[in-house]
C-alpha cells in the first residue's frame, strides 16, 4: 500500500490514495488520533479496515441494491460484507488521483462513469475530489461531488471516521431524532430516547448502536480522558445527519458526519430529500469536515 504523508508541527496524516483515497492513521506527536489496528501496509487491506474512508455518492445502505429515480428502476451491486443492501457508495473501491499536493494539503481526484471495470457499478457519471488538510491542531477533510452525467441524479457523501475506543470515551452531539433499525438493518422507527444523554454525554460502552441520526447540528465532541484528548467535530450545513457505530467488544467505534438518511433514496417525498442533493448535469455539492485537537 503506497501512503502519502502531510504533516505540520506536531500533526501527521497518512493518506492512501490508491485505495479509495482513504486514510490509513492520523496522529498528534506519538498518539494516534483515529483507529490505528490496521494490520500493516501490505497490498490487499480493503479501504474499509482503514482509519476513515470516503462515503460517495450516497452514505450507508440502499434496501437490497434497487432504487426508483425520475421513472427508470437502477439495481446496485450488493454489499460483499452485509450481502442484503447495497453499501457506502463506490469511491472507496478507487484509485484516486492526486491532483495537488504540498507537505499540509493535498487535492484527491476522482472521475468516474458507469463503464468503469475498477469499481462497484453505479447508474450515473460523477466526479469526485476529497482535499486533506493538517495544521498544527486540526484535521480538515473537503468532499466535493459534481454531476458529469447527462441526466440529474440524487447524490450524497460523507466520511466514515473510526476512533479508538477506551472503558471511558465518551461524546456528546444534538440531532433531532435517531432512527432505530428494523432487522434488515434499515431505518424503521424514529426515536427521541437518546437526545438528552447525548446532549449531556454519553459513555460509548453504555450500548450498541448503528443508527443514523437526523437533524445533527454538525458539532460534537468526542472526549478520550485516558489518553488525555478530546476532538472537537464541526462539519458544514449538508452534513444534517450522522452516523453512530459502536461494536461490542471493539477497541473502535464510528461517527460518520453524513449528508442523507440510511436508504434515502428509497425514502424520499415531493417535500423532504431525506438529505440527498438532486445534481443537475454540472452542478456541484461541497463540505467540510474539520477535526480539532484539544488537549485536556
Amino acid at each position: 500500500m503506497k501512503l502519502l504523508n502531510l504533516s505540520s508541527g506536531p500533526m501527521r496524516l497518512e493518506i492512501a490514495p490508491e485505495t479509495g483515497g482513504a486514510i490509513f492513521a492520523w496522529h498528534h506527536g506519538a498518539k494516534g488520533l483515529l483507529r490505528d489496528d490496521v494490520p500493516g501496509t501490505n497490498v490487499g487491506i480493503p479501504a474499509r479496515q482503514l482509519a476513515s474512508f470516503p462515503l460517495i455518492p450516497f452514505s450507508n445502505r440502499i434496501a437490497r441494491g434497487h432504487f426508483k429515480f425520475d421513472g427508470v428502476d437502477y439495481t446496485l451491486p450488493r454489499d460483499m460484507k452485509e450481502t442484503r443492501h447495497a453499501m457506502h457508495g463506490n469511491a472507496l473501491y478507487a484509485a484516486w488521483d492526486i491532483a495537488e499536493s504540498t507537505t499540509s494539503r493535498v487535492a484527491l481526484r476522482l472521475p468516474y462513469t458507469p463503464n468503469r471495470q475498477d469499481m462497484p457499478f453505479f447508474p450515473f457519471a460523477y466526479e469526485a475530489e476529497q482535499v486533506y488538510e493538517v495544521t498544527d491542531t486540526a484535521l480538515r477533510i473537503g468532499l466535493s461531488l459534481r454531476n458529469t452525467d447527462t441526466r440529474r441524479f440524487p447524490a450524497g457523501f460523507g466520511h466514515h471516521l473510526y476512533f479508538p475506543r477506551q472503558s471511558e470515551t465518551f461524546m456528546k452531539f444534538t440531532a433531532g431524532q435517531m432512527w432505530e433499525n428494523g432487522d434488515d438493518g434499515l431505518p424503521s422507527t424514529p426515536t427521541t430516547q437518546y437526545r438528552a444523554a447525548l446532549v449531556q454525554g454519553y459513555k460509548l460502552d453504555a450500548m450498541a448502536f448503528d443508527n443514523c441520526f437526523e437533524g445533527w447540528t454538525g458539532e460534537s465532541l468526542l472526549s478520550f480522558p485516558q489518553a488525555g484528548h478530546s476532538l472537537h467535530i464541526k462539519a458544514s450545513p449538508v452534513f444534517g445527519h450522522c452516523v453512530l457505530y459502536t461494536p461490542p467488544g471493539k477497541p473502535f467505534f464510528a461517527f460518520e458526519p453524513v449528508t442523507n438518511l440510511n436508504d434515502a433514496v428509497n425514502r424520499m417525498t415531493e417535500t423532504n430529500s431525506q438529505g440527498l442533493v438532486i445534481l443537475e448535469p454540472g452542478e456541484e455539492m461541497t463540505g467540510e469536515i474539520e477535526l480539532r485537537y484539544l488537549a485536556l
